[in-house]
């Protein structure tokens, strides 16, 4: 029990160190963005994150060899028989036990948030398309519960819409549907069964097959998440909502600006004031529930409401209609603007992410750990990026990944590739692919017959394509088909 103590004052006073951590990598971050960062001073704040990584890991792997990780493991478990006196001394440790147990669960979850903070916070600064806004919001001290604490209830509630999307409910992710159905060729019935990842699966399969007849449909779920690891979800979660609650909140104002009146603008402000200052005066008791505190916070709420109604505010203890529909409006507009915002912050970065790197790179990068290298399609109908086709770019690049490599052709710039094929060349130049670049790839890959009966079946206008298939010698041609079929 001493080593356990122990640890627990090690680890406790070693995180309360890093509180000042945030703060710094704000200071790099301006610097970088202006800049003017000195290059000792980057190599500094690297050094400083690697080395308190490799601490929190010493800290887990010394929790979990002491059990932190099954804390309540044979607490308050009892053999033989007791006298009165004996039972109460069993009791009072059986306490103590509980204590620790709690101090130990509590102390390993810390250091685990603050152990994958420190993995994503150095992925955002040395990985070249890293969102540097970041890690200065991350809970580097394992400290995610006081960062969510300083939230407004709506941003607490798109935290849990957000991890709602991460680790889905229920049945899990649709993943894909198998058909079966009957092709009539010349008179004959030949009865197929496929499965089909594209929800327009009757379209896929007349263009495929021809006219035909659905026997049956079944649906496939996936209960597996896009990022497996929990504490990755919390603290991605946490950081993207702290980086942009300045922008998600002064959105909802010039929202709530363009669409009430003065005079209501005026009456929201002074209710807000008024409830924000009562809010600031209620006590809490360590969660410890006192019915004098309950009896405590009614008194408040009538004396509020009294206020309330002298301000002209509330009549009969209800808001006055225009001040009604005015916080109506702004909690629609809260709930609706911090999750469209978090998502598209978020869906930019996991496209890029999938866009750039390649399976290998994905599998090494710390920018979202424990993220799925290769997801299906399923897995991004959330993500939304501006004038992009975040999904159907996405499983094009993943399929080009898999056949690709058969015919000895890198899979460097692919990302460009896809989006040409399914946009133009105006979106392959927004993500700075080289057009150069990209035409030569389409060059090769034009050359492979193989390949266009796949890029039809991911929708893509194949005369797109094959205008960069005009091959001077057939040896290469065949060659490269050739390879394939090794």
């Amino acid at each position: 029990m001493d080593n356990a103590s122990n640890l627990i004052e090690i680890a406790n006073e070693f995180l309360d160190s890093l509180s000042e951590l945030n703060n710094k990598l704000k200071e790099v971050v301006i610097k970088i963005k202006n800049k003017n960062i000195d290059e000792i001073e980057f190599n500094n704040i690297i050094s400083t994150l690697e080395e308190n990584l490799k601490t929190l890991q010493n800290l887990k792997s010394k929790m979990e060899f002491l059990e932190f990780d099954y804390p309540y493991k044979n607490v308050g478990k009892l053999r033989g028989s007791y006298d009165s006196e004996g039972l109460q001394e069993i009791a009072n440790y059986s306490s103590y036990l509980r204590r620790i147990a709690s101090e130990k669960k509590g102390i390993l979850e810390r250091v685990k948030h603050a152990l994958v903070a420190h993995k994503i916070a150095l992925g955002h600064l040395s990985e070249d398309i890293g969102n540097i806004d970041l890690p200065p919001n991350l809970p580097l001290d394992g400290s995610y519960k006081k960062i969510m604490s300083e939230f407004p209830p709506y941003l607490i509630n798109t935290y849990k819409e957000f991890l709602d999307i991460l680790e889905p409910k229920g049945r899990g992710i649709l993943t894909s549907y198998t058909v079966s159905f009957i092709v009539i060729d010349k008179g004959k019935r030949e009865f197929k069964r496929i499965k089909v990842e594209d929800k327009n699966y009757e379209k896929f399969i007349k263009e495929k097959y021809g006219n035909v007849i659905i026997t049956s449909i079944k649906r496939n779920y996936s209960k597996n998440k896009i990022i497996d690891d929990q504490y990755v979800r919390r603290v991605l979660a946490i950081g993207y909502l702290n980086t942009y609650k300045d922008e998600i909140e002064k959105t909802i104002e010039e929202k709530l600006n363009r669409l009430l009146s003065e005079e209501d603008k005026k009456y929201l402000k002074k209710y807000l004031e008024l409830t924000s200052t009562f809010n600031e005066e209620e006590d809490i008791s360590g969660g410890i529930l006192d019915i004098r505190c309950v009896e405590e916070k009614k008194l408040k709420e009538l004396e509020l409401k009294e206020i309330l109604e002298k301000e002209g505010l509330y009549k009969n203890g209800e808001p006055i209609d225009s001040l009604k529909e005015a916080i109506k409006l702004k909690n629609e507009l809260s709930k609706k603007i911090s999750f469209d915002i978090l998502i598209k912050r978020f869906s930019e970065d996991v496209f890029k992410f999938y866009l750039y790197k390649t399976p290998d790179e994905r599998s090494r990068s710390n920018l979202f750990p424990s993220i799925m290298i290769t997801p299906q399609k399923g897995f991004l109908t959330w993500m939304k990026v501006e004038g992009v086709d975040c999904v159907n770019v996405l499983d094009l690049k993943f399929k080009l990944e898999e056949e690709l490599p058969k015919y000895q052709i890198p899979l460097k710039n692919i990302g460009g590739v896809a989006l040409y094929l399914i946009h133009d060349w105006d979106v392959v130049e927004r993500f700075n692919f080289d057009k150069k670049e990209i035409e030569d790839l389409l060059k090769k890959i034009a050359l492979i017959e193989p390949l266009k009966e796949i890029l039809i079946s991911k929708n893509v206008d194949i005369k797109k394509l094959e205008k960069f298939g005009k091959v001077k010698k057939e040896k290469t041609k065949k060659f490269l088909n050739l390879l394939g079929k090794l």
